[in-house]
């Protein structure tokens, strides 16, 4: 964002949009579910960033949450039927959302909604990953299902507890970088990991015929990316 006077505008103006993308079934070709992914827009109609925005709502946590509250009643309005549907969740607007009655706005809405998926946002430090962790027992304890997004991304870290708990482990299209060849041991241990406890993988970032053999024999559950942007559904 160039300022805060265009983030404001863009805010009261509900400059936002959703964009689902397809998580496909890796042996079969099927799709499972979508990812719903925040869009944002200026005047004239040009892409922001999303990124920057939210880079930039961090430093006005108030407004964060409020955006973030309505980004979710907007993906959930036109999600795709019959689908599964992942949401991203920022921890720190979700605690900005408490109610009088000492629970959450955003919480009731959600657990009124079926085949939902909260991604939570990887974590930086450990203060981050004690959030993750309050916020996932909030959601079990709703019935709603809990996905850890971005695993493995440069920069971030994994809290040993919350990858127990997650029902989804999604890895970050860094997996597909060469300088992270070998790391892939790892990589292979965590799917083993998830495969021996009940959890499901989505590997992103696949972006051709050669990724999309990788995930199939790293034995990953789903894959997503941009080789299947024919059936992304863009809504404004």
């Amino acid at each position: 964002m160039n300022n805060n006077v265009q983030l404001i505008e863009m805010v009261e103006r509900q400059r936002f949009g959703v964009e689902y993308q397809p998580i496909i079934d890796a042996t079969s070709g099927a799709v499972f579910g979508y990812e719903a992914l925040a869009r944002f827009f200026d005047q004239s109609g040009t892409n922001i960033s999303p990124l920057d925005v939210f880079c930039a709502l961090h430093d006005s946590p108030l407004m964060l949450a409020q955006v973030e509250l309505q980004l979710k009643r907007l993906q959930l309005r036109f999600r795709p039927d019959g689908s599964p549907l992942f949401i991203n969740l920022d921890p720190h607007a979700f605690s900005m959302l408490k109610d009088s009655s000492g629970g959450n706005e955003l919480l009731n809405r959600l657990q009124n909604e079926s085949s939902l998926v909260v991604e939570l946002i990887e974590n930086t430090d450990v203060n981050d990953a004690q959030m993750s962790n309050e916020v996932s027992n909030l959601f079990h304890q709703a019935g709603i299902s809990i996905a850890l997004d971005d695993v493995g991304a440069p920069g971030t870290m994994v809290a040993l507890n919350i990858l127990n708990d997650v029902d989804y482990i999604k890895f970050d299209r860094y997996w597909f970088n060469p300088q992270s060849e070998s790391m892939h041991p790892l990589l292979k241990s965590l799917i083993g990991f998830a495969q021996d406890n009940g959890k499901k993988t989505v590997l992103e970032g696949v972006e051709n015929a050669e990724d999309l053999a990788k995930a199939v024999n790293l034995g990953v559950d789903y894959v997503q990316g941009y080789f299947y942007r024919e059936l992304f559904i863009q809504e404004k």
